[in-house]
């Protein structure tokens, strides 16, 4: 249910897209094909035709407003680190040997930041979040699941 709401703010916003476009063209094809083609002229177009944009605008806004409250109130939207670290981490399975105890990680302590070697961990359990969630580290070399073995994570 929550979802609809985003579509129906998506939608909204297109609408007013479209009313905004079939506005400038209205005015005229130069116009039209100008905000269609070259984006920052649809604010001019906005500014020098307020009185024929002023409704899709206003609908385009409205759009965004549901959007965002959405976004807020289901915990805001995951930036593209934490996403790309999501699909690391589960699209691909690390063997574990479970003779190795890991320490459990927080995702809120770490994030990637490019680090890939031993050399650049202050810790085992950051090296351990590294492996497990960040792309191309090059902490386990014996692929057991316990990374920095010879540095931290003994």
């Amino acid at each position: 249910m929550s979802e609809f709401v985003l579509y129906v703010g998506f939608g909204i916003f297109v609408l007013g897209g479209i009313g905004f476009l079939i506005a400038a063209f209205r005015t005229s094809i130069l116009w039209g094909l100008a905000v269609l083609f070259i984006a920052p002229v649809a604010i001019l177009y906005l500014i020098v035709h307020w009185q024929d944009a002023k409704g899709p605008f206003k609908m385009q806004v409205f759009g965004c407003l549901i959007m965002a409250v959405f976004a807020y109130m289901n915990g805001g939207v995951e930036s593209v680190t934490s996403v790309s670290s999501n699909f690391y981490s589960t699209s691909f399975s690390e063997p574990t040997n479970s003779s190795f105890s890991t320490p459990s990680v927080s995702n809120q302590q770490y994030r990637c930041d490019g680090r890939t070697h031993c050399s650049q961990m202050t810790s085992c359990a950051e090296a351990t979040y590294f492996t497990r969630n960040c792309p191309n580290t090059k902490m386990d070399g014996n692929n057991d699941g316990v990374p920095c073995e010879m540095q931290w994570c003994r």
